[in-house]
């Protein structure tokens, strides 16, 4: 008997460090992915934080191009608009002329919108050809405003200049008070 207890208690034994091993065997396959994850999460963190830098610096790379693209424009801009106003200044007297040629063959009151039909502009080209027209002809042209902000321009031929020149105080105010009116 004492050998049968023997025996049952090598087998007890045996059982028990078998689960020792196992348990310990567990908690180091615990502690081995516990290990594996901490160094996943600090490899993640990485790569989160290389994440971070590379959209920083495309977003600082993007920016540096705007930059040069606006800096290009504004060059480009300030010498194609030196050209644009020179040939703009030229187009706008072309058409002055040829409007006041108009007018002088048919003297009369012409409204802005008769002006554009006329010349085939824009409204807000004519306005500019209007005031441009006063300007080289103040002896025979004359811009006045009638009801709702409504703009008339009319030739006077030589024969009906001099009683123009009797008017030329009440056309100062007339032009000053368009051009007050232009400015708002």
């Amino acid at each position: 008997m004492f050998e049968e207890l023997l025996e049952v208690y090598k087998k007890k034994v045996a059982e028990s460090e078998r689960e020792l091993e196992e348990t310990q065997a567990m908690i180091g396959l615990i502690m081995a992915v516990e290990n594996m994850s901490n160094m996943l999460s600090m490899k993640q963190q990485d790569v989160d934080l290389l994440g971070r830098l590379i959209d920083q610096v495309d977003h600082l790379s993007k920016e540096v191009a705007d930059l040069k693209s606006q800096m290009k424009t504004r060059q480009t801009r300030s010498s194609v608009s030196r050209n644009q106003k020179i040939s703009e200044g030229n187009a706008l007297d072309n058409h002055t002329v040829s409007l006041i040629d108009l007018m002088k063959e048919r003297p009369g009151r012409y409204t802005t919108s008769e002006l554009v039909d006329m010349l085939g502009l824009n409204k807000t080209t004519v306005i500019s050809v209007m005031k441009r027209a006063v300007d080289m002809d103040p002896s025979h042209v004359r811009l006045t405003q009638g009801k709702r902000r409504k703009l008339y321009l009319s030739y006077t031929p030589e024969d009906q200049g001099e009683k123009k020149e009797a008017d030329s105080a009440s056309d100062d105010a007339d032009r000053m008070r368009l051009e007050l009116m232009s400015m708002t």
